[in-house]
């Protein structure tokens, strides 16, 4: 009798494995899907984590209560490998080569101004300063009054090459480039947003060109209630009309964003592929607003390479307040390039968002 028990058990388990793999093998692919068609699909990338972990624990279960059946969980995570390694990479360290361009992409929140007094010592600032980085994209670099003067001056005497950019009211997102080599020329790219900007520039990297863009796309717009909400809506999806409609709520903000994020990305892509055509070298930073297993990832993707995904190891978080704890800063580049140490540095908490930096060795292709 117990027998039987235990096969109608591992049977039912067995089939609770072979769904949650399957769950695991959709949502690791919903970045190819328009947002446009598909807003609240589009975003099921951020539950890909739990998913994942949800498979590991059929591991655990399988190695202690019957372990030759181990290799349904493994075949789910080989079958997964691809998504999985977009979200947690794991990469034998390397050390840069020398002469590697080193590139920091941050989102520096304001540069945190309500913390500290004006003229003062500012940890983001010093630690800018301190990492030494050849080439800097910030994002979110708003400042006022006598703050503005200190951090601005501050960064411009440590770096001959710079230029900031604001997009006119109602936007007013703010962005700096900093580099250690000349900066050649700057242009916009279009597209619609009423509160998010993306700037190309031509930099001289010893008398080679290279295309380096800074972006800051579409904002999820979720209040702090909000991702207090998606906090619970995380831990307890289906417990009381509340958080369903709750729910409801924050996956219509989340799949409206994306929809607005997905011509921005496209706009991006078309607006890199011209250069690449031309064999010119591409370096791209930013906060994209939206996670690893994103369309908006995705289409930039297409034609660049994740340096994180390529030399970077675990989950990566980037954005980490209000219980949302996911990767959406990122460093691209072409083929020119090779990667090497990418990593997102939480021993600066100061910001909302961690910053990511990589070191990228310069291989001519032609």
């Amino acid at each position: 009798m117990l027998y039987k028990v235990k096969d109608i058990v591992y049977k039912l388990v067995s089939v609770a494995n072979i769904v949650a793999i399957i769950l695991l093998f959709l949502i690791g692919n919903v970045d190819k899907l328009q947002p446009i068609a598909h807003p609240w699909l589009a975003n099921f990338g951020l539950g890909f984590p739990i998913v994942l972990a949800i498979n590991v624990l059929f591991i655990i279960f399988w190695v202690i209560a019957r372990p030759k059946r181990v290799w349904l969980p493994l075949l789910g995570l080989i079958i997964c490998y691809a998504p999985i390694r977009k979200y947690i990479p794991l990469n034998i360290k390397k050390e840069p080569p020398v002469r590697s361009i080193k590139v920091l992409s941050y989102n520096v929140f304001m540069f945190a101004l309500w913390d500290f007094e004006p003229q003062s010592y500012n940890p983001i600032v010093d630690y800018i300063i301190k990492s030494n980085a050849d080439i800097v994209c910030l994002q979110e670099t708003d400042a006022y009054g006598r703050q503005r003067d200190y951090i601005y001056n501050t960064l411009a005497k440590a770096y001959p090459y710079h230029d900031f950019v604001s997009m006119p009211a109602p936007g007013h997102q703010h962005m700096m480039l900093l580099s250690h080599y000349p900066i050649v020329k700057k242009e916009r790219i279009m597209y619609k947003s009423e509160g998010n900007i993306s700037y190309a520039y031509i930099i001289n990297y010893n008398n080679q060109e290279i295309l380096v863009v800074n972006n800051h796309f579409e904002s999820n717009h979720l209040s702090e209630a909000d991702k207090r909400g998606y906090k619970e809506m995380v831990r307890s999806p289906f417990e009381g009309r509340n958080t369903k409609m709750e729910s409801k709520r924050i996956l219509d903000k989340l799949g409206e964003a994306a929809i607005i994020r997905a011509p921005q990305a496209e706009a991006v892509a078309t607006y890199v592929e011209r250069y690449l055509k031309k064999k010119i070298p591409v370096i791209l930073c930013g906060d994209f607003n939206d996670n690893p297993i994103s369309y908006t990832h995705n289409t930039i993707a297409k034609q660049l390479t994740d340096a994180y995904i390529a030399s970077g190891n675990g989950p990566g978080i980037s954005y980490h307040r209000s219980g949302m704890y996911v990767r959406i800063d990122n460093i691209f580049c072409s083929n020119d390039f090779e990667a090497y140490g990418a990593k997102v540095d939480d021993k600066i908490p100061t910001s909302d968002h961690y910053p990511i930096y990589v070191w990228l060795k310069y291989r001519p292709k032609y």
